[in-house]
């Protein structure tokens, strides 16, 4: 018989009980003897019964099962945060559906409908950013908790969030070459903001403006920005690389860069990919870290404490940050209240020996 056929009936007659009987040790409600106890829980075991989650969720309105919605599985940082809400789900009675959604925004419409299909009794996801985030904004009208995990975008400004810091991950990275006396500091970006489109955010204090709203590569400029107009310097903006999300493309990105001859004495990385494309660049430009430039990349990968010199990286409390979110998640599917203001945590800046006081960079771009 397959499994997906055997029914409690099923069950019952194999163990020689009445169904009442099997379904209230199946269910554990009611009382059963140890005998007739052990009977059904065998007889369940050797037909392989499981039992209709669909039913128990519409007769019980709960599933103990949270669905996780993020945009690549595959990237460390997201298989960390998966990682730290599953084991966090699973010491609280829940169990964890997860949809890679590759950053598309039709997928993730998809993705959403069949966990609602599903009677999850809430969702964790990572949005992509989209002008009209209507799946969400549906889910979260039928009564469906949402917590937002790292991004928010316009009209999810009322949903609960969790998050890095990105803003101050970067500007205590950029402090750190500010303190070692670097002037010059390039980065590495994703983000297509300039300078002009994010004074506004810059300028003026943390609490006047909604930081969240930005894309975390945005906030993590922002934050490069602070720390340089904070020490008085100015920005010039053929330090800041553009590369699109790959590898290669920060590779090339960088590697343009060294061509030009532009004065630096350091390179900050504002990503986990970006960070290998960058140090690929200068490894193959046969640039001395830190002698000719110092170093500080995103996210402590494997490979960052494999080189030689040790490459200084800001790493995100991936983990915590999935616990966080699975335990805010759950806190409103029992019935706490929603956390109006975002939950931030902080990065930390793990430093090795990818950086050098400016005295002993040479800045030999050229």
């Amino acid at each position: 018989m397959a499994h997906g056929a055997v029914t409690i009936i099923d069950v019952a007659r194999e163990a020689g009980v009445s169904k009442s009987a099997a379904a209230r040790v199946l269910a554990q409600k009611g009382s059963a003897s140890e005998k007739t106890r052990t009977k059904v829980l065998e007889a369940a075991d050797r037909l392989g019964y499981r039992p209709n989650q669909l039913a128990r969720a519409m007769k019980s309105g709960t599933t103990n099962i949270i669905g996780i919605v993020v945009p690549d599985v595959a990237i460390p940082f997201f298989s960390a945060v998966l990682r730290g809400s599953a084991d966090t789900a699973r010491a609280a009675g829940f169990e964890v559906l997860v949809s890679n959604t590759d950053n598309d925004a039709d997928i993730e419409d998809r993705a959403l409908e069949l966990l609602a299909e599903q009677r999850v009794d809430g969702v964790i996801i990572a949005p992509v950013f989209q002008p009209d985030p209507a799946a969400i904004t549906r889910l979260c009208e039928e009564g469906m908790p949402i917590v937002l995990l790292d991004r928010r975008m316009p009209g999810l400004e009322h949903l609960p969030l969790v998050s890095v810091d990105h803003v101050d991950a970067s500007e205590r990275a950029v402090q750190a070459l500010i303190d070692e006396g670097h002037r010059r500091i390039a980065l590495v970006t994703e983000a297509s903001q300039v300078h002009s489109t994010l004074k506004d955010f810059t300028d003026r204090p943390a609490e006047d403006v909604d930081l969240s709203l930005l894309r975390p590569s945005a906030q993590r400029l922002v934050g490069y920005l602070r720390a340089l107009g904070r020490a008085g310097l100015d920005i010039d903006e053929r330090l800041i690389i553009r590369s699109s999300y790959t590898t290669a493309d920060a590779q090339k990105a960088v590697e343009a860069f060294l061509e030009t001859g532009i004065e630096a004495s350091a390179l900050h990385a504002t990503d986990a990919v970006l960070s290998s494309g960058a140090y690929r660049a200068l490894r193959a430009r046969d640039l001395a870290i830190p002698d000719d430039l110092s170093f500080i990349g995103f996210d402590d990968q494997d490979w960052t404490t494999m080189v030689q010199p040790a490459v200084t990286v800001v790493e995100q409390p991936r983990q915590r940050l999935g616990a966080t979110a699975t335990t805010a998640l759950i806190g409103i599917i029992r019935g706490a209240a929603a956390e109006s203001r975002p939950q931030m945590l902080t990065a930390e800046l793990l430093v090795r020996d990818s950086v050098a006081a400016a005295a002993r960079a040479t800045s030999q771009l050229r």
